[in-house]
């Protein structure tokens, strides 16, 4: 049987300059001035790609059970990391970089499982999920009452703007989460007074997020501490 063997501060420091190398090459391919170093950028992306490979072959080798490993979440991260390179054979430039969304949100998802606050908050959110589900639930019926209602007080004061039921859950939408873009705006009396109302509860559902999630980090603090 191997034993649990994980990898020295010195390794993981090293995985996080990739990744974080990973997250700068991204960025630089979007920049037009350095368009003639595409060739460069590419052969940087299969350098990162073999990276992500090797780390993934070391840590299926010293994991004491493997297939736990790789059906983990940061074991399916691992594996999303180097899945682009190997499923399209030919390297090819353009279709590679398609995937540049895919490899930004991976890239960013190898940092979050290597960064412990974030495992701290993804233990609140296991904490918090009977209250955070029913803040969702509230915010929903919030939503479509708000969205229905904006609806039918400015259709016809304003049936190009609020042309529909979807128009009205849009700005609901916009107006809870205290976005307000302003495409759409109410100008009835009775639209701004449910306008002020629906401010209002955004302001309190706000508050109430921040406050589940703050109590919740105090919990899964409290849970490592006790270990």
């Amino acid at each position: 049987m191997r034993h649990t063997s994980p990898f020295s501060q010195r390794t993981e420091r090293l995985v996080l300059a990739v990744i974080g190398l990973d997250l700068i090459l991204q960025t630089a391919e979007t920049i037009d001035a350095l368009a003639h170093l595409g060739t460069l950028f590419f052969w940087a992306d299969v350098v990162i790609w073999l990276a992500y490979t090797i780390e993934w072959c070391v840590r299926i080798r010293r994991a004491e059970d493997w297939r736990k490993y790789a059906f983990s979440f940061i074991g399916i991260v691992d594996f999303l990391a180097i899945l682009p390179l190997w499923a399209f054979t030919g390297f090819d430039l353009g279709a590679l970089r398609a995937f540049r969304l895919f490899r930004l949100f991976v890239a960013t998802a190898k940092l979050a499982t290597r960064t412990s606050a974030v495992a701290r908050l993804a233990r609140a959110f296991r904490f918090a999920v009977d209250e955070a589900g029913a803040l969702f639930a509230g915010t929903c019926i919030i939503v479509v009452t708000a969205g229905f209602g904006m609806y039918h007080l400015e259709n016809k004061a304003q049936p190009d703007v609020f042309s529909s039921v979807f128009d009205g859950l849009w700005w609901a939408v916009v107006t809870l989460t205290t976005v307000g873009y302003g495409d759409i705006q109410p100008v009835t009396a009775g639209g701004r007074i449910l306008a002020t109302v629906a401010m209002f509860a955004g302001i309190g559902v706000i508050g109430s997020a921040c406050g589940i999630m703050a109590d919740a980090l105090r919990e899964a603090a409290a849970a490592e501490e006790a270990g």
